[in-house]
């Protein structure tokens, strides 16, 4: 009988072991990275982000002509970089394209439309040799509404190359 009882003692205490350790668990995975480029930073005016989604604004009630104008900050050893798009700005829904897309970088030398044909050299204002040059600039995007325009939400990715201009020694 001493036997039955300390089984049975036992048993619950296990019973009781796998109840206290929670069944649902979910596990969970994000992807972190960091990097340092000692040469170019490219952020927003705070230094810390990137753009991520930005809504066009439509220049009045009729809707045919959308832009929107975002601060883009830069950090770079040298006085110059380059500036360029990696892809044509396509925005589409359904088949059908914004047109007349127009990316422009605005600096104190005046406003250069990006291509993908050709890369801008941008010569920073503010900053020396040994803390680097620290510029805020405007980029510009603009559209117009298509021909024949259909309802809803028309999306494009704006992919733009930044490239670091080395200067001889």
């Amino acid at each position: 009988m001493k036997k039955i009882i300390l089984t049975a003692l036992i048993a619950g205490i296990f019973a009781s072991t796998a109840q206290a350790v929670p069944s649902n668990n979910v596990s969970k995975k994000i992807t972190l990275t960091a990097q340092i480029n000692d040469s170019l930073f490219v952020s927003k005016p705070d230094g810390s982000t990137w753009y991520t989604t930005e809504e066009l604004d439509a220049e009045d009630y009729k809707q045919q002509k959308f832009s929107k104008t975002l601060p883009v900050r830069v950090w770079s050893k040298n006085d110059s970089f380059k500036v360029s798009l990696a892809q044509p700005l396509m925005m589409t829904n359904s088949g059908t394209a914004m047109e007349n897309a127009m990316v422009t970088w605005n600096s104190a030398a005046g406003a250069k439309a990006l291509t993908t044909a050709q890369a801008e050299t941008v010569t920073q204002v503010s900053g020396d040799a040994t803390n680097g040059y620290d510029n805020i600039y405007d980029l510009t995007i603009n559209v117009d509404a298509p021909q024949t325009p259909i309802n809803g939400t028309y999306t494009g990715d704006l992919v733009m190359v930044f490239e670091p201009v080395t200067t001889a020694p």
